[in-house]
């Protein structure tokens, strides 16, 4: 079985691929010069465009001659908590189901659609967005969705931190035209607001929303999860 893991890195410490040396890496780093007796390929691009960029970037170069199975992950995965799963090669486990895998489905519903997707609101990224470092956009996100899938329903499952699994099949559902337009798209900036669009998007991308009875259950998962972490803080706390 070809597999391959696709990196994106900025300045993360990928010391951690060095446990994973059955699967083919390519890093695509857009920060400083990594050292070249590294075991693995890497690939410098220019920071623009957030990891949606990479995956992008990375299938269209290489629609032609993908590999069975591509797992992209963010340099850093220890940190995304049930969203990323920490051995890479759980993504392999269940991916004959959608073609698609993802550690934690979310789901976006009729409140999800706003146009920015509520990254204003995010203490995450307050101060890049007071500071016009991530970009606006003309139509928001319900709309850029429903040009790329004009059926789109209101209801899509959805997975987040930009790190999923997905078969060359589901890949090449989608001409390279197509991967290549959205490209050009994130392209344009260095922290563009497609970015966060597309995050939520690859999963419907990729599985036309197969997965959506799993990403409910999957939020309610998340939720009891929530809901316990936070009883249990309270009561430290007190």
């Amino acid at each position: 079985m070809d597999k391959a893991l696709i990196i994106s890195r900025f300045d993360e410490d990928i010391s951690w691929l060095k446990n994973y040396k059955d699967f083919k890496i390519i890093v695509y780093n857009k920060g400083e010069k990594l050292k070249d007796e590294l075991d693995y390929k890497i690939i410098n691009l220019d920071n623009k465009g957030r990891e949606s960029h990479t995956w992008l970037y990375h299938i269209v170069k290489n629609y032609y001659h993908l590999d069975e199975i591509n797992i992209f992950l963010q340099g850093r995965i220890d940190d995304l908590n049930c969203m990323v799963y920490q051995n890479p090669n759980h993504y392999l486990k269940r991916i004959n189901k959608y073609g698609y895998e993802t550690s934690r489905y979310g789901l976006l519903g009729p409140f999800h659609w706003a146009w920015n997707v509520n990254i204003e609101k995010d203490i995450r990224y307050k101060k890049q967005w007071e500071s016009n470092e991530i970009s606006r956009s003309s139509i928001g996100f319900r709309n850029f969705s429903k040009n790329l899938f004009p059926n789109i329903p209101i209801f899509v499952a959805t997975s987040y931190s930009g790190c999923f699994a997905v078969k060359k099949e589901n890949i090449l559902l989608h001409d390279i035209s197509f991967y290549q337009e959205l490209l050009d798209i994130l392209s344009k900036n260095k922290n563009p607001i497609e970015g966060h669009y597309m995050e939520r998007l690859w999963c419907y991308m990729f599985t036309k929303n197969k997965p959506l009875i799993k990403s409910i259950f999957d939020v309610i998962h998340t939720k009891i999860e929530r809901s316990k972490f936070n009883y249990f803080l309270n009561k430290f706390i007190s």
